[in-house]
């Protein structure tokens, strides 16, 4: 199974070359993969980095490596040129930002996924939230979306969120590039128009999301984003938007009675070509944003 990876970046080098390494090392055992980095004409030295990996990892089995240095129109335009560009040969294809991490195995269980349930169109998988010094804040886990509850809250994590490519072509769907911040609400709900068979894989941890200090979801920019799209939605959405909220992560808790906690995880340090793995004491999917030191 080849996978399409796409990865927008602008200015985030320390963070870039930790995502390029954990999904470098994915290939292998019938998994093969293709990462596309999608610069934003970084000046931090990114372009320099990506042209070295690219050379460096040039004769690496199963995996292939491409990136673009070019100004875009923001983040939503950047994944959409990366869309653009998927291979005709790809099965699977996904977004991982640069401040996220796939862990180790993350594709071998989404393709087991993927021939477990073949009619599937998407596969949800379970993800690590982190701080910005890798320490363990929470686990979630995936819920099976529903069309109601789409059109006004986002149920999905675009970094443990895996598209069966020809799916994906066929309906054509990109970000709506009239946003910023919240356009992964914007593309799901879309998505989620379709109708597709979606499957939510709870057992698998396919990712690490950091909550870096920066991250854009948490930003002024968001607020007025959701301020603009609350005017464009139905008075029954806008309702409805505090019941869907509450009734996701009602279904996301419930999960805790069903699949056994994490132990466990292992993700590439700052500067490191080396996984640390890291023990977790208290496990929860209770997202406190405190670390395990805090507790």
């Amino acid at each position: 199974m080849k996978f399409y990876i796409v990865t927008p970046t602008f200015n985030s080098l320390g963070w870039l070359e930790r995502a390029v390494r954990s999904v470098a090392d994915q290939s292998g055992q019938g998994v093969e993969v293709h990462h596309h980095v999608q610069d934003g004409a970084s000046t931090d030295g990114t372009a320099a980095w990506l042209e070295a990996w690219q050379r460096e990892h040039a004769d690496k089995p199963g995996y292939t490596f491409t990136y673009v240095s070019a100004k875009d129109a923001g983040m939503y335009d950047a994944l959409n040129k990366a869309w653009d560009a998927m291979p005709a040969d790809a099965d699977v294809t996904a977004h991982l930002n640069s401040d996220e991490q796939y862990l180790p195995g993350a594709f071998q269980g989404i393709a087991e996924g993927f021939a477990s349930h073949p009619s599937a169109d998407i596969i949800l998988s379970s993800h690590f939230v982190l701080d910005a010094q890798d320490r363990y804040i929470c686990h979630r886990w995936p819920v099976t979306p529903q069309k109601w509850v789409s059109r006004c809250v986002c149920e999905m994590i675009t970094c443990a969120c895996f598209h069966k490519a020809s799916i994906f072509r066929r309906h054509g769907i990109r970000f709506d590039t009239r946003w910023r911040s919240i356009g992964d609400l914007v593309l799901y709900r879309d998505i989620m128009e379709t109708s597709p068979n979606v499957v939510a894989l709870a057992d698998v941890f396919t990712t690490s999301f950091t909550v870096t200090g920066s991250n854009l979801g948490w930003s002024e920019v968001t607020d007025r984003e959701w301020v603009t799209l609350l005017a464009e939605m139905s008075s029954a959405a806008r309702i409805c938007r505090r019941i869907a909220g509450l009734w996701c992560n009602l279904k996301r808790r419930s999960k805790d009675c069903i699949h056994r906690a994490p132990r466990t995880y292992a993700v590439y340090p700052a500067g490191s070509a080396v996984r640390e793995e890291h023990a977790i004491k208290h496990p929860t999917s209770h997202w406190g944003c405190r670390t395990e030191g805090e507790q």
